[in-house]
């Protein structure tokens, strides 16, 4: 089957499957102009919801974890929403005024006519979230899938007189030919892609106009409560990213959506309801804040903006030249360690002093000779951003991590969430953390995989022009390099990122961060082979150090013009992912944990004999970039330059600082 949209935004030839989005950068695209000079569109969407107590079989997805159906616990639980959290809300949404647009399982109409009646009553948007949100589309056939929306469709004329005119997946499920169904029956927009804040035109087979109007992961009561975030912390988020969205819609992009997701069973519970109305106090007292329906930001888009949207191109950026290639130092002799030989053998350790590796050696702080960076700053910054992709259908031997971060889960192909978020990074967060950290100085290296350089091209050639570094990164964030791969693919993964980025960006890299930050045990001797001399996987240390990769691994060759491999350890309990996603620290948190860090590694920079630290940052576009977030990094960046004498540069550069000081 050909899933390749073919409509009127025709595909770019170098577009990233499923080929339906072109890839226009917030910074290089046409105006948007709401009603009234609104700089905000605002949407209120709660999801009115039934979950079956026995629901049907899915081969691809089970609905109650927990336990054996029925699981009482979960189906009660959701249950309380439409019994009492459903009408606690309604009340505070009446008080403000809210026409809200309800993403709604259309079998509500049938089980619970009184809530049904309410939100008609209310002239409330129906949009539909399937007819029960334990019966997913990920596994149905297009026969199938065409006949649920004609069911939708005539479920909602039926019990609301009105005209579907879009969808959120039950449970954000999809198939690869969801958006040209949903046009072929006559819908206009689509939510389940997370991946800008405007409007966006989805290619169709047909050429049926259909538009992503951005749904919200990130202001949504599920993700929130769920990843340990109380409602005052939910409060502020909602109040920051409105107060960024308005800021930024004076740029040449004009007016930005801001959509909050409220589920009854969270929002409409007594100890949070008092916050859902500080949140409206706010969102709602703003003259230029549109608060509308999703179908009215689709009609307008489409009525205003689409045609543009399809025609723009960006303009290309000029590459800057080159950076010269740092020259080589004289390599550190290397440990008198045996080679790794592949496969691993697993037996008795070897007891031995220092490490159980060729790479570096063991070095306790208190041991060092003081440590100087340039101008006897006590402590180097350095910013890392990442720029990832997760493929629409990875080669089935591929490996990545089961704990992938973004989205909701590991959902069934296609993984809209998993895609979307990551794509966000790419149109949006990226320029917004580019100017936070440009505010404060710090030079950006920027962590690039093969399939983002060859598929985003504009965006390689503008970090160049920018003046940020570009680092290898692998080939993308679902084929990571492990242990697993033979010594042969792992060279030919390597060459495919440099080659990929050389011919985006017009440089080739001489710093790695893997994917994932995951490496085999011959990675580093592969990349010195291939000329790489920065590394940045090891979060090990607060200092540089040198790596030796000479005679680690039979058959690999370091190039005499490489310079000697320097690791640039990363602070891993600031990295955004580690802290905001695994940890699930909250934000006041995550900037405590770099201003604190930053405060003492200044202090023992000037202090300690060990001398200098280093604190590299690591962040990622899609989710250290979301609105809401990148004030708070921009506050603990404020706090940390104001600490005084603060060394930053670029990966590179603090590489080559380093390898002159160990000489």
């Amino acid at each position: 089957m050909d899933n390749t949209a073919s409509g009127l935004i025709a595909p770019l030839p170098e577009s990233l499957p499923p080929h339906r989005v072109r890839y226009l950068p917030i910074v290089d695209r046409p105006r948007i102009r709401w009603p009234n000079d609104a700089r905000v569109a605002l949407w209120i969407a709660p999801n009115v919801e039934h979950y079956e107590y026995l629901p049907p079989r899915d081969p691809q997805r089970n609905t109650w974890t927990r336990s054996p159906h029925p699981d009482v616990q979960g189906y009660g639980y959701r249950d309380y929403g439409n019994r009492v959290g459903f009408w606690r809300m309604l009340d505070v949404l009446d008080r403000y005024g809210v026409v809200a647009t309800a993403s709604t399982n259309l079998a509500v109409f049938d089980h619970y006519p009184e809530v049904g009646a309410a939100m008609v009553e209310r002239g409330w948007e129906i949009m539909s979230h399937g007819i029960y949100n334990t019966r997913y589309i990920s596994s149905i056939n297009e026969t199938a899938e065409r006949t649920f929306y004609i069911e939708c469709i005539e479920a909602l004329r039926s019990h609301a007189g009105q005209q579907l005119r879009g969808m959120l997946g039950p449970a954000v499920s999809n198939t690869a030919l969801t958006p040209d169904l949903m046009a072929e029956a006559g819908l206009i927009y689509h939510a389940d892609w997370f991946h800008d804040d405007q409007p966006v035109p989805l290619a169709t087979r047909s050429g049926q106009r259909l538009v992503s109007v951005p749904y919200s992961m990130e202001l949504n009561d599920v993700p929130v409560f769920t990843q340990h975030y109380d409602t005052d912390d939910f409060v502020s988020i909602a109040r920051a990213q409105l107060d960024v969205l308005r800021r930024e819609a004076n740029d040449a992009a004009g007016g930005r959506v801001m959509c909050v997701a409220l589920h009854p069973y969270l929002m409409g519970m007594p100890h949070r309801i008092d916050g859902l109305a500080a949140m409206l106090e706010y969102l709602m007292g703003h003259d230029d804040v549109w608060q509308t329906t999703a179908s009215q930001i689709a009609q307008h888009f489409i009525d205003h903006h689409y045609d543009d949207f399809a025609a723009h191109e960006p303009v290309p950026p000029e590459p800057l030249p080159s950076r010269p290639r740092v020259a080589a130092a004289s390599a550190p002799s290397p440990r008198p360690v045996a080679a790794l030989q592949a496969p691993f053998e697993f037996g008795p350790a070897h007891h031995q002093h220092g490490m159980d590796h060729p790479y570096y050696d063991w070095s306790p702080l208190p041991s060092r000779a003081p440590f100087e960076w340039p101008n006897q700053s006590p402590l180097a910054v350095g910013a890392v951003i990442v720029l990832e992709h997760v493929e629409w259908e990875p080669p089935p031997d591929a490996y990545s991590l089961r704990r992938r971060s973004g989205g909701l889960a590991r959902l069934p192909a296609p993984d809209y969430p998993q895609l979307t978020i990551r794509e966000y990074g790419h149109r949006v967060g990226i320029f917004r953390l580019l100017d936070v950290l440009e505010r404060h100085g710090i030079a950006a290296t920027v962590a690039v995989d093969a399939l983002t350089a060859e598929h985003y091209g504009w965006l390689a050639s503008y970090l160049v022009e920018r003046g940020c570094e570009i680092a290898g990164r692998g080939i993308a964030a679902t084929r990571l390099i492990t242990s697993k791969n033979s010594e042969a693919d792992e060279r030919a993964a390597i060459a495919q990122c440099l080659d990929a980025i050389e011919g985006a960006a017009g440089t080739r890299p001489t710093t790695w961060f893997s994917a994932e930050g995951v490496e085999s045990f011959r990675t580093p001797a592969l990349l010195a082979e291939a000329g790489i001399d920065t590394v940045l996987d090891w979060p090990n240390d607060e200092q540089p150090y040198l790596m030796s990769t000479d005679g680690a691994l039979e058959g690999t060759d370091r190039s005499p013009a490489t310079a000697p491999m320097v690791s640039l350890p990363l602070f891993l309990e600031a990295d955004d992912e580690f802290a905001l996603w695994h940890r699930r620290a909250s934000l006041d948190s995550w900037r405590g944990i770099i201003s604190g860090a930053a405060a003492r590694m200044h202090r023992d920079g000037a202090e300690h004999p060990a001398g200098g630290r280093l604190l590299m940052l690591t962040l990622r576009p899609w989710l250290a970039g979301q609105p809401f977030r990148a004030p708070v990094l921009d506050d603990a960046l404020n706090q940390v330059t104001a600490l005084g004498n603060i060394h930053t540069a670029t990966a590179t550069d603090l590489a080559a600082h380093a390898r002159t000081f160990f000489g």
